[in-house]
């Protein structure tokens, strides 16, 4: 495990000298006219923090002021990342693998030992799983396409949920994707993936809504980055196109006719994890450059 830890962020002492104030215990501070830091003080933690999606999260919620843990499996990014934003605020990383148990355990405790509390959790953590036919779907691929991108998200919220509760406010927010809401060829165990996510969010918004506990689902289209040019060419090979005729077939539906980027899911994110998304609970929320309005 790694730590990049500070006792405060330079943001969060600056609120404080001015006289911040903190509306309805959620995490918006007035200190300036004209000017909020949405999380400020507030405790986010990431996962999936060393992918694209994941580092534009990281530094989106510094930027808002927020404390930091973040973890994901590749030490080396996870280093960088923690480093990046910490000029910025203070942030606890971990390497850990989500899908185990122990893990997860290991993680909470790590951030509760930093910052004694947790206000925001971020199941971005997840991977691409395998491209191809039912015939070929063999189950140890269905297992691990399950495992990191549904299992992780349950582990994390069976976690963190208890020390929300106990606090009687929290935002989780999950990342699903349009295709948990549309089929993809190929891409069953993503898409079963998914789709389970969405179902997590909504059972856990009527559970956890009366401990004002908020709980929602972000589903990207496909984002900008090195994991969609992966599967765009395994598309391409199974289907027996081109590469451009594999990635013209997410834009051609879309109105704006393009990916998203990873920026825009971070935005959304924040929104929903700040005074913004008081009222909003149980809700999948699309980010897909208008390829699924559903």
């Amino acid at each position: 495990a790694i730590a990049n830890e500070r006792s405060e962020s330079p943001v969060a002492g600056d609120a404080r000298a001015r006289g911040h104030r903190d509306r309805d215990g959620l995490g918006l501070r007035s200190l300036a006219p004209g000017t909020t830091l949405e999380l400020a003080d507030r405790v986010a933690l990431i996962t999936g923090a060393t992918g694209g999606i994941g580092g534009e999260l990281a530094r989106t919620f510094a930027s808002a002021g927020a404390r930091l843990v973040l973890t994901g499996r590749h030490e080396g990014r996870l280093e960088r990342i923690a480093s990046e934003v910490g000029a910025q605020t203070s942030v606890t990383a971990v390497v850990a693998d989500l899908a185990r148990p122990g893990d997860v355990h290991r993680l909470v405790e790590r951030a509760l030992a930093a910052f004694g509390r947790i206000d925001v959790l971020v199941n971005n953590a997840g991977g691409e799983g395998p491209t191809v036919g039912i015939e070929g779907l063999k189950p140890a691929m269905w297992h691990e396409v399950i495992d990191s991108n549904l299992t992780s998200a349950y582990l994390c919220c069976h976690a963190v949920a208890p020390h929300m509760m106990r606090q009687r406010h929290g935002r989780i927010v999950n990342l699903s994707s349009v295709s948990g809401k549309r089929p993809l060829a190929y891409r069953a165990g993503y898409c079963a993936a998914k789709m389970g996510v969405i179902g997590l969010t909504r059972a856990l918004a009527e559970e956890l809504g009366p401990y004002g506990i908020t709980v929602n689902a972000i589903c990207p289209g496909a984002v900008e980055g090195e994991r969609v040019d992966h599967v765009v060419k395994e598309l391409a090979r199974v289907r027996g196109v081109s590469p451009e005729d594999a990635a013209r077939s997410f834009t051609a539906g879309s109105p704006l006719g393009r990916f998203v980027r990873p920026a825009s899911i971070a935005a959304v994110a924040l929104f929903l994890a700040g005074p913004g998304g008081d009222d909003i609970t149980g809700e999948d929320v699309n980010v897909s450059a208008g390829l699924v309005m559903y």
